[in-house]
């Protein structure tokens, strides 16, 4: 945690004299004007070394004269915007996409960057009822998204391990979740793929942890209780086709 304090003397920034305290907030940073002189106090807490180091050069160099103090405004409004930024929780989704060979899109619908994504896919090969493991697909991560974009395709099923697990028409069911640390939530969802032709999937809403939902064993018996309960929990008017990008 890094907090600076700083104390600005400038005309500019009068709210009138003889008032009470006023406190105003941006972010991390809180401005508090006070007295006759129109002083400022910012203290800033919660700020990145870099941020912090920005706003304690900005006020070191800047001179007390009119057109200083206009630059001063304008460069903490930047400033103090970033912070907004910064301090928004992200969240992160996952879309399929590419029916006949499903890939992961990795999407990140809010207005803050989200790092360290974590995503996993559990899926059974429902043609293989001997196999009690599910494919072989890997929990993977991802670097980090900008607001509002997207991440992948990701291939899930290109590698020989998976590969030779499959063939035309093979009915794959199973789960999918993701979530990333500063995440104000994962999500999870329930995947059904037809190998090469088709598939859905339809996100668990009441389900925040970012894990996948799994059977309670791998062994056929308990494998097939899941497979039903997977049905119920994905009513159709839910069930988002797999389709192009």
């Amino acid at each position: 945690m890094r907090t600076l304090a700083a104390f600005i003397v400038m005309g500019s920034f009068a709210l009138g004299q003889d008032k009470a305290p006023v406190t105003q907030q941006g972010g991390a940073c809180s401005a508090n004007v006070s007295g006759n002189d129109n002083t400022v106090s910012l203290t800033c807490t919660g700020l990145s070394p870099k941020m912090a180091e920005q706003i304690r050069t900005l006020l070191n160099s800047a001179r007390r004269s009119e057109a200083a103090q206009k630059e001063i405004g304008e460069k903490l409004d930047q400033i103090l915007k970033q912070t907004n930024r910064e301090t928004i929780p992200p969240t992160v989704g996952l879309r399929f996409v590419y029916p006949e060979s499903p890939s992961l899109v990795i999407a990140n619908p809010s207005a803050g960057i989200a790092r360290d994504i974590k995503y996993t896919v559990a899926l059974w090969n429902m043609d293989l009822p001997d196999r009690n493991d599910p494919l072989p697909i890997p929990i993977a991560s991802f670097d980090w998204i900008r607001p509002n974009d997207e991440g992948g395709p990701q291939n899930l099923f290109g590698s020989p391990q998976v590969a030779t697990l499959l063939k035309h028409g093979d009915h794959l069911f199973g789960s999918a979740a993701v979530i990333c640390p500063e995440c104000t939530r994962g999500r999870t969802y329930i995947v059904y793929i037809v190998w090469g032709q088709s598939g859905w999937y339809s996100e668990i809403e009441n389900e925040l942890s970012g894990r996948v939902f799994t059977p309670q064993n791998f062994l056929r018996p308990a494998r097939e209780t899941y497979f039903k309960q997977l049905e119920t929990m994905a009513p159709s008017q839910t069930r988002i086709p797999i389709g192009n990008p």
